[in-house]
């Protein structure tokens, strides 16, 4: 009588290769495969449903070629993976989403890391985090570009660029790598920043002057000195027109500060939290839209349009009246052939500041103050 001992034993075994064989038991009629995983220090059994030796080996590099896939069958542990390390990066940008920085840029992040098929981590999950250098970024940024009908942009080149020194930063951090690669560099065709020239500007204030006195309404909605203050406001805050910036604003936000006189201004926008600091003639302008627009303001007020408790439809309202304003002022196409959105606002005042500083700002305040990077306000 055979015993449970005895049809477990192996009657028939075949090495395949090292670290991968075949074998029978008494118990079943089917094949196994035994592989190693260098990374983990263990075996992995499994059925390869076959009762032919042949077909069995051919299953076998099936089961190994899976298992590549999730886990590190040549010896590479899962700790020392892409993978480990953009895990560890996902988890501390969730803590930190809202608290001190955008909701979004822990998300944003997360969909260039996980998208299927050609995302980050999809290309580099599986790799040793030492091997993965500049001719390796390089590449994987070559292999992007190869599966497309049209190259991807230099600045979404340049978001793969930033997620992946992310990834190599918390490797670095916690001792798995000696030093974080330069990222490769990118060509970038820098097409000009949608602004205004000083006369353009002057005639867009104008023509707001003499829509308000007119009293036109665009979509039903009266265009009112509020949107002249709006204007100027951006232009001397450096403020993005955005939900998250100056649509945001409340007045407990904003403090008038001496020597030199100017606004400070809580922003919680998409680069995280800052404190803008203005123009000495943002102070005014501020005055003049809390005692003739909005007199009886409340701290928790909205700064701009604070009838509007959904800040999406306040947005949408300032974006058809400017157009409006442009078009009046026929502005809405720039010299290049590039149509102007409120953004410009912004622009121009960046590049004003710049110009009428005569190389005397430091641009690396500016750039902090205004939410944005040197190497952006060097594009103006």
């Amino acid at each position: 009588m055979r015993t449970d001992k005895n049809l477990n034993q192996k009657t028939h075994t075949k090495t395949i290769r090292k670290g991968m064989s075949l074998y029978k038991t008494g118990r079943s009629p089917y094949w196994f495969v035994r592989i190693w995983i260098g990374g983990e220090k263990k075996y992995v059994v499994r059925s390869t449903k076959e009762t032919s030796r042949l077909i069995a080996e051919e299953v076998a590099e099936e089961l190994l070629n899976d298992l590549k896939q999730d886990r590190f069958v040549f010896g590479v542990p899962k700790n020392r993976t892409f993978n480990h390390f953009a895990g560890l990066l996902i988890n501390e940008q969730r803590r930190l989403a809202g608290k001190g920085r955008s909701a979004s840029f822990a998300k944003d992040d997360e969909k260039l890391l996980n998208r299927k098929e050609d995302g980050i981590i999809d290309y580099f999950g599986r790799k040793d985090i030492g091997i993965i250098k500049t001719p390796q970024i390089r590449e994987y940024l070559n292999w992007l570009d190869d599966r497309r009908s049209r190259p991807l942009a230099p600045s979404t080149k340049n978001k793969h660029n930033i997620i992946i020194r992310k990834v190599l930063k918390v490797a670095y951090e916690h001792n798995a790598i000696d030093s974080i690669p330069p990222s490769p560099e990118i060509a970038r065709k820098d097409n000009p920043r949608p602004s205004f020239t000083e006369d353009e500007y002057k005639l867009l204030l104008k023509t707001t002057r003499e829509v308000v006195e007119e009293g036109v309404k665009v979509r039903g909605i009266l265009l009112t000195m509020e949107m002249y203050y709006f204007i100027v406001f951006m232009t001397h805050t450096f403020l993005r027109p955005t939900e998250s910036e100056v649509f945001a604003l409340r007045h407990r936000d904003i403090t008038e500060k001496e020597n030199p006189r100017r606004l400070e201004i809580k922003v919680y926008g998409k680069t995280g939290f800052r404190v803008a600091m203005t123009t000495k003639y943002a102070p005014v302008f501020y005055d003049h839209l809390q005692t003739k627009i909005h007199p009886n303001h409340a701290p928790d007020d909205y700064v701009f349009f604070p009838d509007y408790p959904n800040r999406s439809t306040a947005l949408r309202n300032v974006n058809r009246q400017f157009n409006y304003l442009l078009e009046r002022s026929e502005l809405k196409m720039t010299p290049e052939g590039t149509l102007r959105s409120p953004y410009a606002l912004r622009h121009y005042a960046l590049q004003t500041r710049l110009r009428k500083s005569k190389g005397k700002v430091n641009i690396y305040t500016l750039a902090k103050v205004a939410g944005t990077s040197v190497e952006q306000l060097e594009r103006f």
